[in-house]
């Protein structure tokens, strides 16, 4: 309050002596350019010159506001867009959630270059393209993202091998996942999906040589794996031309603890048999000694051998399971080996009252079959072919 006063006071002071000035002496203004003047007193010229001065002040403050405000009206329609984006990109996000590809890879390419981060909606969208089965068109969204997000590069790249591999591209993500390796050897997707690659190609030599790498919460069943690298070479010792030599070699140099698999001893025996069937029925023998497995029983009955020895150890088994279905049917078919006819169908038949088997169907229809008997034979094997997987 008393600092008003005090300006009311000064303002009033200030006044009085500008009127007694101007009552005192007006003064003389003139102003002459290019031949023309124009005369005014000196207070007159003063106050124009105070309202000229107010006016630019007041001309720059517009000028001013209106350019804020022009600012202000671009940021909000930028807002609007980026909302709008957003938006979009969630939308997206919930149809691609619903398996609704196409209606997602729409939604997440239309906003992709409105947000500030484009890649995830450009992985998302190439996701739905593979689902589609669009490989081309995921490879082009995902060289846009390669672009759109340089430093992303290696991510791109592993997100391209796993889609290759959901589109079954096996050997084409084997390909990506070798580049990526070269620049990070350890990196544990890379080898885990390196490794589910080359076991889904069959490639067990690389499956072995990857195995060891893993780490240890993306190591699968290391059992399993080893079963299976070792069939596979004994897959390659039936192929070969010393097929029983190249096995035996194969049967040494395997683990102990795999000697009891049963795909493998049925492996080794199917690589023996034909040039040494004895040995491979020395094997599966010992094996059934060991463990009895289905399986290996069952093949046993088809080891040509010596029919006679094999139905005589056969029949030592049958004491402890009389009423194994597996089992009675290699009887009877060992019993058919010996020419004994009436004794390989009464072990069929006993066998098929326990368990309707295409096997045994069949074998009871050769029987028939060489008996004569056409119209029975020709029942047991079409029931054969009913049941057969």
């Amino acid at each position: 309050m008393i600092r008003l006063i005090v300006l009311l006071v000064v303002g009033l002071g200030a006044g009085a002596v500008l009127a007694f000035l101007m009552v005192r002496d007006p003064g003389y203004v003139l102003v002459s350019y290019d031949g023309a003047t124009m005369e005014t007193s000196l207070w007159f010229a003063l106050a124009c010159l105070i309202l000229l001065a107010v006016l630019a002040y007041l001309l720059g403050f517009l000028i001013r506001r209106l350019a804020r405000s022009g600012f202000a009206v671009s940021g909000w329609f930028r807002w609007r867009r980026t909302t709008k984006a957003r938006n979009r990109s969630l939308t997206g996000i919930m149809l691609l959630a619903e398996g609704r590809w196409s209606e997602a890879k729409r939604a997440l390419l239309e906003s992709a270059d409105r947000i500030d981060t484009p890649l995830a909606n450009l992985l998302a969208a190439a996701r739905s393209a593979n689902e589609l089965g669009d490989y081309k068109e995921r490879d082009d969204i995902l060289g846009q993202a390669r672009e759109s997000t340089p430093q992303a590069d290696f991510v791109v790249e592993l997100v391209r091998a796993e889609l290759q591999q959901v589109a079954g591209q096996w050997a084409r993500s084997i390909a990506t996942l070798n580049e990526l390796r070269a620049k990070s050897p350890q990196h544990p997707m890379v080898l885990k999906r390196l490794f589910d690659a080359h076991e889904k190609l069959g490639d067990f030599d690389a499956v072995a040589e990857l195995a060891p790498s893993l780490p240890k919460d993306a190591a699968p069943d290391m059992a399993g794996v080893q079963a299976a690298i070792w069939r596979a070479r004994f897959a390659k010792c039936k192929a070969s031309a010393d097929a029983a030599e190249h096995a035996r070699k194969a049967w040494k140099a395997m683990p102990k603890k795999l000697r009891s698999d049963e795909g493998i001893v049925t492996d080794y025996v199917d690589a023996l048999a034909p040039a040494a069937p004895v040995e491979a029925e020395g094997v599966l023998r010992r094996a059934l000694k060991k463990d009895w497995r289905e399986a290996w029983i069952r093949r046993y009955g088809t080891v040509d051998s010596n029919p006679v020895k094999q139905l005589a150890f056969a029949k030592q088994w049958l004491k402890s399971r009389p009423d194994d279905p597996v089992l009675l049917l290699t009887l009877g078919r060992l019993a058919a080996s010996t020419g004994n006819t009436e004794e390989a169908k009464s072990y069929l038949e006993a066998s098929l009252e326990s368990r309707e088997d295409a096997d045994t169907l069949a074998e009871l229809g050769r029987l028939c079959s060489s008996a004569g008997q056409a119209e029975t034979a020709n029942g047991y094997l079409s029931r054969a072919v009913e049941i057969k997987p």
